[in-house]
């Protein structure tokens, strides 16, 4: 899996990432773009809109195949972008971050721990 195939399943599932897309577009303009800044707002919209999410199963299981991918520039994206953006728009919400975990693909919830455990916070 490539970056813009990873986008575009996303968007399949949650159609404001292409709000979110373009909202970025505007304010890097005319610069393109990062794959970690487009995971880390696709990430805090997860966070602030999960009990709207339609398919959150669905959505997890692309994030994981992300996780998968040989793309290292990819994986680095989901986790460094997209995973620690969930965990810091939670971070005051640990209800909310229970709700948020069993989602998560064994890789993905791998890098949230170590995360978690690496910036011990002591809220989630």
């Amino acid at each position: 899996m490539e970056a813009a195939d990873f986008i575009n399943q996303l968007k399949l599932l949650l159609p404001e990432v292409l709000q979110i897309e373009e909202r970025l577009n505007r304010e890097f303009f005319p610069s393109q773009i990062g794959i970690n800044s487009l995971c880390a707002d696709v990430g805090w919209h997860i966070a602030d809109s999960f009990q709207s999410v339609q398919n959150p199963q669905a959505v997890f299981d692309v994030i994981e195949s992300g996780m998968l991918a040989a793309d290292n520039n990819l994986k680095d994206a989901i986790a460094t972008g997209l995973i620690e953006a969930l965990i810091s728009r939670t971070d005051s919400s640990p209800a909310s971050w229970k709700t948020i975990f069993p989602y998560l693909g064994p890789l993905s919830a791998a890098y949230a721990e170590a995360w978690i455990k690496f910036t011990d916070t002591g809220n989630i």
